[in-house]
């Protein structure tokens, strides 16, 4: 039998949950009361239980190679019961009441999480590399790298929606031969380096051949192990002076580009290529942390990047309409998330952040401490965009 993406085991209390997965088209397998039959597989990619299932939980799990995002939902919870959630690996505390929204977008984030894990490592590299652009080569910093895509930081500008061919080092911190990459650039943004102008671009690979994509998961996995430093971008040679670069080995452009310059859709039209068509909400969901009337600690995420000016609607109290708050990506703080600073907010809103800082969260993150989980809320990306530096 195939493993379903989601494995629901309760005792009749979260038929709302299966409604949701239904209505999302969510592939999930549901087991009320009774135990776990031998040979069950494990969810691929999360597991949704109540407390009375904890037993459950562990058989069926037994042997799973990639253990799913673990979610526990419950009516009462205590000092003792989170202990033995933390022991058992669960990643989140679900505590009702819960804003139905919040709920649905957690089941999204957990589910894309559960696929972003499996197929997308992304991994910190911090080496010089090149790329070309027409006739030019450029020197450029491999921010980071996944089989899709990479960041790059230059000290030249490239234009929105340009393509590029994206030179990387086979063996990077031993030269070798070059894997040119056919890349559309979409995303620029100026860089504060404290030195030369220079620029953050982003990049999506247009098309990877079988060979190329063995040596992208090579690369990855051998810098994966841990983060890397980033070097000093030096500037590009003249052409007429660059040395001459190893032999490339060539990835085919793809015969008809993409038209979309809109840096949001283009996003997500390629990952709706490999994930459900819950994907694109899925993007736009975020696990904030640290919790302040002042801003908030989001994860990682690939469609944010600093100085973005950004609306959110932030779920509070169940019934109730979110909370809409402005806010900018003020700082990246590597493995730990980045910083959003929020804008100033009218009184009423104020208020109502103020008592959700001070409630008990609906959603806890039992990955934290006690004191950093308590900080813990769902929130959804609705605006984004760039502003110019004098501007932030």
């Amino acid at each position: 039998m195939t493993a379903p993406a989601v494995l629901v085991l309760d005792d009749g209390e979260l038929e709302d949950i299966q409604q949701m997965l239904q209505e999302m088209e969510i592939p999930f397998a549901r087991i009320r009361g009774g135990a776990i039959v031998a040979g069950t597989e494990p969810p691929k990619d999360l597991l949704i239980a109540t407390p009375r299932r904890i037993d459950a939980v562990r058989a069926a799990l037994d042997g799973a190679a990639d253990p799913p995002i673990r979610v526990m939902v419950v009516n009462e919870d205590s000092n003792a019961l989170r202990t033995q959630l933390r022991r058992s690996g669960f990643d989140y505390l679900v505590r009702r009441p819960v804003h139905a929204e919040a709920l649905r977008l957690m089941l999204l984030h957990c589910c894309y999480k559960g696929e972003e894990r499996r197929r997308e490592p992304r991994v910190a590299v911090g080496v010089e590399v090149s790329f070309r652009s027409g006739l030019s080569s450029r020197a450029a910093t491999l921010v980071d790298l996944s089989s899709r895509g990479c960041r790059l930081l230059s000290h030249h500008r490239v234009e929105l929606g340009k393509r590029v061919i994206v030179q990387i080092p086979e063996a990077l911190d031993h030269g070798g031969d070059l894997l040119e990459l056919s890349a559309k650039v979409v995303h620029t943004q100026d860089a504060d380096t404290g030195g030369a102008e220079a620029f953050w671009l982003g990049c999506v690979f247009e098309k990877v051949d079988e060979l190329a994509q063995d040596a992208l998961a090579l690369i990855i996995e051998d810098h994966a192990q841990g983060p890397a430093k980033l070097r000093a971008v030096a500037p590009s040679a003249p052409a007429s002076t660059a040395a001459a670069p190893p032999k490339p080995r060539r990835v085919p452009e793809p015969k008809r580009a993409a038209t979309c310059d809109d840096r949001r859709r283009e996003r997500r039209a390629i990952y709706s290529q490999t994930i459900p068509a819950f994907g694109e909400r899925a993007l736009r969901v975020l696990v904030g942390r640290d919790l302040s009337v002042s801003g908030m600690r989001v994860e990682r995420h690939t469609d944010l990047w600093l100085g973005d000016h950004l609306q959110l609607a932030i779920y509070g109290e169940a019934g109730v309409a979110p909370m809409l708050i402005w806010g900018h990506v003020e700082r990246s703080d590597g493995n730990n998330g980045l910083l959003i600073r929020f804008d100033p907010l009218e009184e009423a809103t104020q208020t109502r952040l103020e008592r959700l800082v001070a409630s008990l969260p609906a959603v806890e993150s039992l990955s934290d401490s006690e004191a950093e989980a308590m900080g813990t809320v769902v929130g959804e990306i609705l605006l984004t965009e760039t502003l110019p530096d004098g501007e932030r």
